[in-house]
């Protein structure tokens, strides 16, 4: 009896170990249109969607170097529908796992995202990872166009391009999930960065700078790059960049790299009325001085932090007011601050936040530390 029950035993793990051999759902690679990108437009004549999407030619292999392109262009009612009859087009079914950016057209997205979004989201083989952008150009297609005469895969470098925005902070880093997670969160409005065509000697290429600003899933406007930059101040969102700095007379003379930078942001309520203290302090090292006069006097390293933190904060303070005057948009998460900090007064607040923080009270103090002054720690000397 023993003896069978072993066998048995046996005969079932060898079953077990057959069945983990392979993977049920495996395709082979031939069989598939892998997707880089897509760029989402609304056609002004008939009012359908158009998606344009960037498929890698895997003869080359799938290395960005390596690897081609083709543009494929499709309209139709929804973006299921366009996505199942692409397969018409190419012979075979998208496979969107190497997706790496969408792209959205102004019309589009002040039309609303959720009708073009919530396939992608809700569909099993796409990835929440996508990084998503809105065109400043007529269309988003254009910006995808810029491939053929890059003769590279235009999505791939976008994504490259994003992980590196933390060296700039000119645009906000969103990804699908993040975006949506604003969409369903309640006192704190979405944001997506602009893309354009940046054209420079006879050539072009894609940059991103600003961002869109979002009410519920609808763009009601927009931040240039350096509001962008004091936005990601305001709600503790710098990596790195860049701080320029004036001298005594005005006049830009000291650049600073922001090594790093934490915000805290801390609601107060007193006699019943609430208001928020909005703290930064910046760490940077001085990496560019351009004037002969050495940090003596009035132009000591106290005084340049003192200039830069004055600075930094009438910027903070101009965006959170442009925010709270023009867009009634809560893009810092203040909301949801409030909601952590203050659960009893944010109850009263939530369902009118919109009109509640453009009244809120938001106070603003900034501190700039030059930490190290590079390789010297004086300026250039000229000789007599």
């Amino acid at each position: 009896m023993r003896r069978a029950l072993r066998l048995l035993t046996l005969l079932l793990c060898m079953a077990l170990v057959l069945c983990l051999c392979g993977c049920w759902n495996y395709t082979e690679v031939d069989d598939m249109s892998i997707v880089a990108g897509v760029a989402i437009d609304k056609d002004a004549a008939d009012g359908k969607i158009q998606l344009t999407a960037e498929i890698v030619d895997i003869k080359g292999g799938l290395n960005q170097n390596q690897a081609g392109f083709k543009m494929l262009s499709l309209k139709g009612k929804t973006m299921f529908e366009i996505v199942r009859n692409m397969i018409s087009l190419t012979g075979k079914k998208l496979f969107w796992s190497h997706a790496k950016a969408i792209i959205f057209s102004e019309a589009v997205a002040r039309e609303g995202l959720i009708k073009t979004m919530d396939w992608y989201s809700r569909d099993t083989e796409t990835r929440s990872d996508v990084f998503i952008f809105v065109s400043s150009e007529p269309t988003a297609r254009e910006i995808l166009n810029l491939n053929t005469s890059k003769k590279a895969i235009l999505s791939f470098e976008l994504a490259q391009m994003m992980s590196d925005e933390k060296f700039t902070s000119t645009a906000p880093n969103v990804e699908i999930w993040d975006f949506i997670d604003k969409l369903e969160t309640s006192g704190n409005h979405a944001v997506a960065p602009l893309i354009y065509v940046h054209e420079q000697n006879g050539k072009k290429n894609e940059r991103v700078n600003g961002c869109a600003i979002f009410s519920k899933d609808k763009m009601i406007g927009k931040l240039n790059g350096k509001e962008t930059k004091n936005m990601l101040f305001a709600k503790d969102g710098i990596k790195g960049g860049v701080l320029a700095v004036n001298d005594i007379h005005g006049v830009p003379t000291y650049s600073l790299e922001i090594l790093s930078s934490r915000t805290k942001v801390k609601p107060k309520l007193v006699n019943g009325k609430l208001s928020l203290q909005v703290r930064t302090v910046t760490r940077t090292g001085l990496d560019e001085v351009m004037t002969t006069k050495d940090f003596s006097g009035n132009e000591g390293i106290s005084s340049i932090e003192e200039r830069a933190s004055k600075a930094l904060r009438q910027d903070i303070e101009s965006v959170i007011r442009k925010l709270q005057q023009e867009y009634h948009a809560d893009i810092f998460g203040y909301g949801e601050i409030i909601h952590e900090h203050q659960p009893k007064v944010w109850a009263k607040l939530r369902d009118n936040w919109d009109n509640e923080f453009v009244k809120l009270d938001i106070s603003v103090d900034s501190k700039v530390i030059i930490e190290n002054t590079a390789k010297t720690s004086r300026s250039i000397r000229l000789g007599d």
